[in-house]
């Protein structure tokens, strides 16, 4: 009789927060170390190593009483810089896609001119720049440091004492990046409904604290399961909104520095760019409805 097949023994559930916490800083830890060889190679991560960078950041935030303060600090201050020089680049792949789609959803009789031929030389140019930013970042000094910077936190994230705590203990994080996000999205939401000048940055805050909220529920996953992967569907949906919004005002901003320039150049026609900018304007429309059932 055949012996029964063999079935891959699921790792054990972390004990602590050590565990827990330490774990997930190495994993993205393991993502940003190779990123800057693969970047010189080629190959497209710059999303991938943002969101490691996103990921590593929000856990430093969330969990701030697990970890060494000035070495976090120190940490945090690199991965702002380091992702500032991606987000460059990023970015415009995103408003790439975005006005791609734009365009093309317009009536041909809307679209006066080489506009999409423009649009891409345009953010072709723009992007070609942001990389070579990044490029010239890699053979630094500074980047190396932070390529050592993270090799010692993978081998040895600096915990405090508090993170011998049993692995449990996260929900008291989670519970706490939750009211984050509940009081910023009311906050936010409260300004759009009035008009108040202030709501896109209160939005904006809003989505940093659901994106710290997921990646937190992210961290706690081995603990909680199932009702940690509904949780972060939830948050993800927050940010798509919010995303959104964002989307359209970088959008409107790009657009309406082209189209000005485009508008006092022989041969060409600044039309179909309002056209595209004031469709990015209504981005806003129906958002109030749409953002308050999170705050259910």
């Amino acid at each position: 009789m055949a012996p029964p097949p063999m079935t891959p023994e699921s790792p054990p559930a972390p004990a602590t927060l050590r565990d827990l916490v330490g774990g997930f800083l190495s994993e993205q830890c393991d993502v940003l170390i190779p990123a800057g060889d693969a970047l010189l190679a080629g190959e497209d991560v710059v999303h991938p190593t943002r969101v490691a960078i996103r990921r590593l950041r929000s856990t430093l935030r969330v969990f701030g009483d697990l970890v060494d303060v000035p070495r976090a600090g120190h940490l945090e201050d690199e991965l702002v810089w380091w992702a500032s020089l991606l987000g460059a680049v990023r970015d415009l792949d995103v408003l790439g896609t975005r006005l791609r789609a734009a365009l093309e959803a317009l009536p041909p009789e809307d679209v006066l001119g080489a506009v999409g031929p423009r649009l891409q030389a345009q953010l072709a140019a723009e992007r070609a720049t942001a990389m070579t930013a990044v490029t010239a970042a890699l053979a630094t000094p500074r980047y190396a440091d932070l390529v050592l910077l993270l090799r010692q936190w993978r081998q040895a994230p600096p915990l405090t004492g508090r993170a011998d705590r049993p692995a449990g203990k996260v929900g008291g994080y989670l519970k706490s990046a939750d009211k984050r996000v509940h009081r910023r999205l009311a906050a936010g939401l409260a300004a759009l409904e009035s008009g108040d000048d202030q709501a896109a940055e209160l939005l904006h805050r809003a989505r940093k604290a659901a994106k710290r909220h997921r990646y937190a529920l992210e961290v706690a996953q081995p603990v909680l399961g199932p009702k940690a992967e509904r949780a972060i569907a939830a948050r993800k949906n927050l940010q798509d909104v919010l995303g959104e919004r964002q989307d359209a005002a970088v959008s409107a901003a790009f657009l309406r520095r082209l189209g000005a320039q485009i508008g006092v150049e022989n041969g060409h026609n600044g039309f179909t760019y309002g056209v595209l900018y004031a469709a990015e304007r209504t981005a806003d429309d129906g958002l109030a409805a749409r953002l308050r059932p999170f705050l259910g």
